[in-house]
């Protein structure tokens, strides 16, 4: 690999780190077991504009079926807001 390759692939990936992480979709199903997506997680934490996992654990029982979206937390809980 030449250095102006990897200068470019550098600079691509400060873009894309600047931009923050890629913001789901509100149909995007979170929690399969009780039904829950994204845009219900956004209209119950809106006024934060913060995920509350234990908000979201009481209003729509998250965790209490198969507990996957609780696991799963780190690789969506950033791409809400």
């Amino acid at each position: 690999m030449d250095k102006e390759f990897l200068r470019q692939i550098d600079q691509a990936t400060e873009l894309l780190t600047q931009n923050g992480p890629e913001k789901l979709m509100d149909d995007v199903l979170i929690c399969e077991c009780f039904c829950v997506n994204v845009g219900d997680i956004r209209e119950a934490c809106g006024e934060t504009a913060k995920v509350d996992l234990e908000l979201l654990k009481q209003r729509f029982s998250m965790g209490e079926g198969c507990k996957s979206c609780i696991k799963a937390a780190p690789d969506w809980v950033n791409k809400i807001f």
